[in-house]
């Protein structure tokens, strides 16, 4: 079994997962602070949200690692005792919903706990549980069916002889 593949495309999934329900914010943020500062503003609401924008990035690209490390290692070791595909699905599901808390963290606190982004992100919590448990037999290797996943293949030298 190829683990790092295996680490490689579970931190993948998990940037996927966790980058997804933040970055819109973190763009807003950003758009907000700029019409702050071009019209003369409040330049401190405008350094307001460019902390929460570099909350949201930073902070969803830490999250989104960690997340695809437990992901892809938990797939790993699961792919030892399960074969079956559904299995694979079953348990990544499950470890995607049990990792997905701390993305709504980083957007608690990326956004000062605002009202829309915190439902908006609790409503996808389901939504990338699905995506990890739709990508979990990728992950371990065991379909190619999206192509994202796999990297360019090892370079073949033609041989000469």
């Amino acid at each position: 079994m190829d683990r790092q593949g295996t680490l490689r495309r579970g931190m993948r999934v998990g940037l996927l997962m966790a980058c997804l329900p933040s970055l819109p914010w973190a763009a807003l943020a950003v758009a907000v602070a700029a019409v702050e500062f071009l019209r003369g503003g409040d330049t401190q609401l405008a350094t307001q949200n460019v902390g929460y924008a570099g909350v949201l990035c930073g902070g969803s690209l830490v999250v989104g690692v960690l997340m695809g490390l437990i992901l892809g290692g938990g797939l790993a070791l699961t792919s030892l005792a399960v074969t079956r595909v559904w299995g694979l699905a079953l348990v990544g599901g499950l470890l995607g919903a049990l990792v997905f808390p701390a993305e709504f963290v980083v957007v608690t606190l990326g956004t000062g706990g605002a009202y829309a982004q915190l439902l908006t992100t609790l409503l996808a919590w389901p939504v990338m549980t699905v995506v990890a448990a739709v990508h979990s037999a990728d992950i371990v290797g065991r379909s190619r069916a999206h192509g994202w996943l796999w990297g360019p293949g090892p370079v073949q030298r033609l041989r000469r002889g």
